[in-house]
Protein backbone atom coordinates (compact mmCIF):
# COMPACT_ATOMS: atom_id res chain seq x y z
CA UNK A 1 0.00 0.00 0.00
CA UNK A 2 2.80 2.32 1.13
CA UNK A 3 4.81 1.69 -2.21
CA UNK A 4 1.21 2.49 -4.15
CA UNK A 5 0.91 5.74 -2.45
CA UNK A 6 4.49 6.58 -3.22
CA UNK A 7 3.44 6.09 -6.83
CA UNK A 8 0.84 8.03 -6.97
CA UNK A 9 2.37 10.89 -5.24
CA UNK A 10 4.99 10.46 -8.01
CA UNK A 11 2.80 10.70 -10.83
CA UNK A 12 0.61 13.61 -9.59
CA UNK A 13 3.75 15.36 -8.79
CA UNK A 14 5.05 14.81 -12.26
CA UNK A 15 1.54 15.63 -13.34
CA UNK A 16 1.75 19.16 -11.79
CA UNK A 17 5.26 19.74 -12.84
CA UNK A 18 4.33 19.34 -16.40
CA UNK A 19 1.21 20.98 -16.37
CA UNK A 20 3.14 23.75 -14.40
CA UNK A 21 5.68 23.86 -17.00
CA UNK A 22 3.46 23.83 -19.81
CA UNK A 23 1.16 27.23 -18.02
CA UNK A 24 4.70 28.77 -18.08
CA UNK A 25 5.55 28.24 -21.20
CA UNK A 26 2.17 30.00 -22.27
CA UNK A 27 3.07 33.16 -20.61
CA UNK A 28 6.45 33.04 -23.18
CA UNK A 29 4.22 33.37 -25.97
CA UNK A 30 1.74 36.37 -23.91
CA UNK A 31 1.88 40.16 -25.62
CA UNK A 32 4.95 41.72 -23.56
CA UNK A 33 3.54 45.20 -25.41
CA UNK A 34 1.50 47.56 -23.66
CA UNK A 35 -0.95 50.01 -24.60
CA UNK A 36 -3.41 52.65 -23.47
CA UNK A 37 -6.23 51.12 -22.11
CA UNK A 38 -9.54 52.41 -24.79
CA UNK A 39 -11.45 54.91 -23.02
CA UNK A 40 -13.76 55.53 -25.87
CA UNK A 41 -16.54 52.73 -26.17
CA UNK A 42 -17.12 53.38 -22.43
CA UNK A 43 -17.73 57.16 -23.21
CA UNK A 44 -19.59 56.83 -26.65
CA UNK A 45 -23.60 57.75 -26.13
CA UNK A 46 -24.62 56.51 -29.57
CA UNK A 47 -24.14 52.82 -28.75
CA UNK A 48 -24.58 50.60 -31.93
CA UNK A 49 -21.74 48.94 -33.47
CA UNK A 50 -21.58 46.41 -36.46
CA UNK A 51 -19.47 43.54 -37.09
CA UNK A 52 -18.75 43.33 -40.78
CA UNK A 53 -16.44 40.39 -41.69
CA UNK A 54 -16.05 38.30 -44.38
CA UNK A 55 -16.54 35.04 -42.45
CA UNK A 56 -18.64 34.10 -39.20
CA UNK A 57 -15.89 33.58 -37.23
CA UNK A 58 -13.89 36.27 -38.12
CA UNK A 59 -14.23 38.07 -34.99
CA UNK A 60 -14.20 35.77 -32.31
CA UNK A 61 -10.53 36.73 -31.11
CA UNK A 62 -12.68 39.77 -29.81
CA UNK A 63 -15.50 37.98 -28.20
CA UNK A 64 -14.31 39.60 -24.85
CA UNK A 65 -15.08 43.01 -26.20
CA UNK A 66 -17.85 42.04 -27.85
CA UNK A 67 -19.07 40.95 -24.44
CA UNK A 68 -18.65 43.44 -22.51
CA UNK A 69 -20.08 46.24 -24.76
CA UNK A 70 -23.08 44.03 -25.15
CA UNK A 71 -23.69 43.65 -20.91
CA UNK A 72 -23.04 47.73 -21.25
CA UNK A 73 -26.09 48.18 -23.50
CA UNK A 74 -24.22 48.44 -26.78
CA UNK A 75 -26.59 46.98 -29.97
CA UNK A 76 -24.21 45.08 -32.02
CA UNK A 77 -25.37 43.25 -35.23
CA UNK A 78 -23.21 40.98 -37.40
CA UNK A 79 -22.97 40.43 -41.45
CA UNK A 80 -20.89 37.97 -43.03
CA UNK A 81 -20.56 35.63 -45.52
CA UNK A 82 -21.04 31.69 -46.74
CA UNK A 83 -19.96 30.87 -50.06
CA UNK A 84 -21.62 27.94 -52.11
CA UNK A 85 -20.63 27.42 -55.51
CA UNK A 86 -17.57 25.40 -57.24
CA UNK A 87 -15.09 24.12 -54.80
CA UNK A 88 -17.15 25.32 -52.14
CA UNK A 89 -20.21 23.85 -53.03
CA UNK A 90 -18.26 19.97 -52.33
CA UNK A 91 -16.36 21.57 -49.70
CA UNK A 92 -17.09 24.76 -47.50
CA UNK A 93 -20.85 25.27 -48.18
CA UNK A 94 -21.38 21.09 -46.87
CA UNK A 95 -20.07 23.02 -43.49
CA UNK A 96 -22.50 26.29 -43.48
CA UNK A 97 -25.81 25.18 -42.10
CA UNK A 98 -23.46 23.61 -38.96
CA UNK A 99 -21.61 27.35 -39.49
CA UNK A 100 -24.51 29.15 -39.26
CA UNK A 101 -26.32 27.25 -36.63
CA UNK A 102 -22.73 28.23 -34.63
CA UNK A 103 -22.93 31.53 -35.16
CA UNK A 104 -26.47 31.40 -33.83
CA UNK A 105 -24.68 30.23 -30.70
CA UNK A 106 -22.33 32.55 -30.88
CA UNK A 107 -24.85 35.30 -30.97
CA UNK A 108 -26.43 34.34 -27.86
CA UNK A 109 -23.49 33.86 -25.77
CA UNK A 110 -22.01 37.29 -26.55
CA UNK A 111 -25.20 38.67 -26.52
CA UNK A 112 -25.39 40.36 -29.98
CA UNK A 113 -28.49 41.70 -31.11
CA UNK A 114 -28.49 40.31 -34.37
CA UNK A 115 -26.33 38.21 -37.26
CA UNK A 116 -26.92 38.55 -40.73
CA UNK A 117 -25.58 35.74 -42.54
CA UNK A 118 -25.70 36.43 -46.47
CA UNK A 119 -25.33 33.29 -48.75
CA UNK A 120 -23.15 35.31 -51.64
CA UNK A 121 -20.37 33.96 -53.68
CA UNK A 122 -18.04 36.88 -53.52
CA UNK A 123 -14.80 35.44 -55.15
CA UNK A 124 -14.89 35.45 -59.28
CA UNK A 125 -12.92 32.27 -59.22
CA UNK A 126 -14.63 29.48 -57.17
CA UNK A 127 -12.39 26.68 -58.02
CA UNK A 128 -9.47 28.13 -55.82
CA UNK A 129 -7.97 25.33 -53.69
CA UNK A 130 -6.20 27.53 -51.38
CA UNK A 131 -8.56 30.35 -51.08
CA UNK A 132 -6.96 31.73 -47.68
CA UNK A 133 -3.67 32.63 -49.63
CA UNK A 134 -2.75 35.93 -49.65
CA UNK A 135 -2.30 38.02 -53.09
CA UNK A 136 -1.56 41.04 -54.21
CA UNK A 137 -4.17 44.20 -53.36
CA UNK A 138 -3.79 45.00 -57.59
CA UNK A 139 -4.92 41.14 -57.86
CA UNK A 140 -8.26 41.98 -55.54
CA UNK A 141 -10.45 43.74 -58.81
CA UNK A 142 -10.05 40.55 -61.03
CA UNK A 143 -10.83 37.82 -57.83
CA UNK A 144 -13.78 39.51 -55.83
CA UNK A 145 -16.78 40.99 -56.45
CA UNK A 146 -16.06 44.35 -54.89
CA UNK A 147 -19.03 46.58 -56.46
CA UNK A 148 -21.37 44.08 -54.84
CA UNK A 149 -19.72 43.85 -51.68
CA UNK A 150 -19.48 47.40 -51.38
CA UNK A 151 -23.37 47.32 -52.04
CA UNK A 152 -23.69 45.00 -49.02
CA UNK A 153 -21.42 46.79 -47.03
CA UNK A 154 -23.41 50.26 -47.73
CA UNK A 155 -26.54 48.98 -46.94
CA UNK A 156 -25.57 47.40 -43.80
CA UNK A 157 -24.65 50.88 -42.30
CA UNK A 158 -26.97 52.69 -43.75
CA UNK A 159 -29.77 50.51 -42.02
CA UNK A 160 -27.94 50.26 -38.16
CA UNK A 161 -26.40 54.02 -38.48
CA UNK A 162 -23.03 52.68 -35.86
CA UNK A 163 -20.60 54.73 -34.36
CA UNK A 164 -18.32 51.81 -34.29
CA UNK A 165 -17.67 49.18 -37.15
CA UNK A 166 -15.68 46.08 -35.91
CA UNK A 167 -13.71 44.46 -39.05
CA UNK A 168 -10.36 42.97 -39.48
CA UNK A 169 -7.35 44.83 -40.24
CA UNK A 170 -6.92 45.74 -43.61
CA UNK A 171 -3.33 45.54 -44.19
CA UNK A 172 -2.95 41.74 -43.94
CA UNK A 173 -5.98 40.63 -42.30
CA UNK A 174 -5.05 39.19 -39.36
CA UNK A 175 -2.51 36.39 -40.52
CA UNK A 176 -2.99 36.68 -44.54
CA UNK A 177 -6.11 35.68 -45.64
CA UNK A 178 -7.41 37.99 -48.76
CA UNK A 179 -10.83 37.83 -48.07
CA UNK A 180 -10.46 39.16 -44.40
CA UNK A 181 -8.33 42.05 -46.15
CA UNK A 182 -10.61 42.96 -49.14
CA UNK A 183 -13.68 43.33 -46.24
CA UNK A 184 -11.96 45.54 -44.58
CA UNK A 185 -10.22 47.52 -47.28
CA UNK A 186 -14.00 47.99 -48.85
CA UNK A 187 -15.29 49.47 -45.46
CA UNK A 188 -12.38 51.50 -44.91
CA UNK A 189 -13.67 52.62 -49.16
CA UNK A 190 -17.26 53.15 -48.06
CA UNK A 191 -16.69 55.43 -44.66
CA UNK A 192 -13.47 57.51 -46.54
CA UNK A 193 -16.29 58.11 -49.35
CA UNK A 194 -19.35 58.91 -47.18
CA UNK A 195 -17.51 60.50 -44.06
CA UNK A 196 -18.69 64.24 -44.94
CA UNK A 197 -22.00 63.37 -46.03
CA UNK A 198 -24.74 65.00 -43.54
CA UNK A 199 -25.69 62.90 -40.67
CA UNK A 200 -22.83 59.81 -41.41
CA UNK A 201 -22.80 58.28 -38.15
CA UNK A 202 -19.72 55.78 -37.99
CA UNK A 203 -16.49 57.65 -35.72
CA UNK A 204 -14.16 54.47 -35.37
CA UNK A 205 -13.02 51.58 -37.10
CA UNK A 206 -11.77 49.01 -34.63
CA UNK A 207 -9.00 46.37 -35.77
CA UNK A 208 -8.67 43.57 -33.83
CA UNK A 209 -4.79 42.79 -34.03
CA UNK A 210 -1.63 40.77 -32.21
CA UNK A 211 1.21 42.87 -30.87
CA UNK A 212 4.35 42.15 -32.60
CA UNK A 213 5.62 39.62 -29.89
CA UNK A 214 2.41 37.87 -29.48
CA UNK A 215 1.90 37.88 -33.63
CA UNK A 216 5.18 36.29 -33.93
CA UNK A 217 5.42 33.77 -31.10
CA UNK A 218 2.29 32.66 -32.06
CA UNK A 219 1.55 33.09 -35.96
CA UNK A 220 5.45 33.62 -37.26
CA UNK A 221 5.90 30.16 -38.06
CA UNK A 222 2.93 29.79 -40.21
CA UNK A 223 3.34 29.16 -43.98
CA UNK A 224 0.44 31.36 -44.45
CA UNK A 225 1.49 34.34 -42.30
CA UNK A 226 5.33 34.37 -43.70
CA UNK A 227 4.02 34.83 -47.08
CA UNK A 228 1.07 37.37 -46.01
CA UNK A 229 4.10 39.62 -45.23
CA UNK A 230 5.81 38.74 -48.67
CA UNK A 231 2.69 39.18 -50.43
CA UNK A 232 1.43 42.38 -48.71
CA UNK A 233 4.86 43.69 -48.27
CA UNK A 234 4.84 44.51 -44.97
CA UNK A 235 6.04 43.36 -41.18
CA UNK A 236 2.97 42.16 -40.25
CA UNK A 237 -0.36 43.52 -38.55
CA UNK A 238 -0.49 47.18 -37.95
CA UNK A 239 0.65 48.15 -34.39
CA UNK A 240 -2.36 48.21 -31.84
CA UNK A 241 -3.20 51.41 -30.34
CA UNK A 242 -5.40 50.13 -27.22
CA UNK A 243 -6.30 47.13 -25.42
CA UNK A 244 -8.91 46.40 -23.46
CA UNK A 245 -9.07 43.63 -20.66
CA UNK A 246 -11.31 40.81 -20.95
CA UNK A 247 -10.58 38.92 -17.79
CA UNK A 248 -14.24 39.42 -16.75
CA UNK A 249 -15.72 37.73 -19.83
CA UNK A 250 -13.28 34.55 -20.08
CA UNK A 251 -15.72 32.47 -19.52
CA UNK A 252 -17.68 33.84 -22.51
CA UNK A 253 -14.91 33.96 -24.56
CA UNK A 254 -13.94 30.71 -24.23
CA UNK A 255 -17.03 29.24 -24.57
CA UNK A 256 -18.09 31.48 -28.01
CA UNK A 257 -14.47 30.46 -29.60
CA UNK A 258 -15.65 26.54 -28.51
CA UNK A 259 -18.60 27.00 -30.53
CA UNK A 260 -17.36 27.13 -34.11
CA UNK A 261 -17.82 23.56 -34.43
CA UNK A 262 -16.09 23.04 -37.29
CA UNK A 263 -13.27 25.98 -36.97
CA UNK A 264 -11.47 24.39 -34.09
CA UNK A 265 -8.11 23.41 -36.34
CA UNK A 266 -7.98 26.75 -37.42
CA UNK A 267 -8.25 28.62 -34.22
CA UNK A 268 -6.30 26.65 -32.11
CA UNK A 269 -3.87 27.60 -34.34
CA UNK A 270 -4.29 31.47 -33.55
CA UNK A 271 -5.09 30.38 -29.59
CA UNK A 272 -2.74 27.80 -29.26
CA UNK A 273 -4.37 25.61 -26.34
CA UNK A 274 -6.80 27.40 -25.15
CA UNK A 275 -9.15 24.48 -25.47
CA UNK A 276 -6.73 22.39 -23.05
CA UNK A 277 -7.41 25.07 -19.75
CA UNK A 278 -10.35 26.48 -18.10
CA UNK A 279 -10.76 30.11 -19.09
CA UNK A 280 -9.72 31.47 -16.23
CA UNK A 281 -6.49 30.32 -16.18
CA UNK A 282 -6.04 31.02 -20.15
CA UNK A 283 -7.05 34.29 -20.65
CA UNK A 284 -5.11 35.63 -17.03
CA UNK A 285 -2.36 34.91 -19.53
CA UNK A 286 -4.35 36.21 -22.69
CA UNK A 287 -6.02 38.54 -20.98
CA UNK A 288 -6.18 41.42 -23.29
CA UNK A 289 -7.63 42.08 -26.99
CA UNK A 290 -5.88 44.40 -29.09
CA UNK A 291 -7.41 46.86 -31.78
CA UNK A 292 -5.96 49.26 -33.91
CA UNK A 293 -8.22 52.33 -34.42
CA UNK A 294 -8.98 54.14 -37.68
CA UNK A 295 -10.98 57.64 -37.28
CA UNK A 296 -13.24 57.76 -39.79
CA UNK A 297 -12.92 62.01 -40.29
CA UNK A 298 -9.05 61.34 -40.44
CA UNK A 299 -9.88 58.90 -43.46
Amino acid sequence: MKRLLKIAGFVLLAGILIIGGHIYYLTTLSAREKYPADSYLGAETNKTALIIVAHDDDMVGSAGTITKLCKNGWNIHEMCFYQQEGLYNTKDSIKNPIRKMDLKRVAAIQGLSGIDPIDFNFRNDTQTEKAYLPMPYSKFPENYKMDSLTGYIAGYIEKYRPSVIFTLDNLVGGYGNPDHVVVSQLVLAYCRLHKNDPGFSVKRIYHPVFPPSLAERVLGKLPVYIEAKKVYQCDGMPLPDVQVNIYSYAAQKKEAMQAYTTEQNSLKQIWPFYNWYPSWIYFKIFDRDFFKITEVAKL
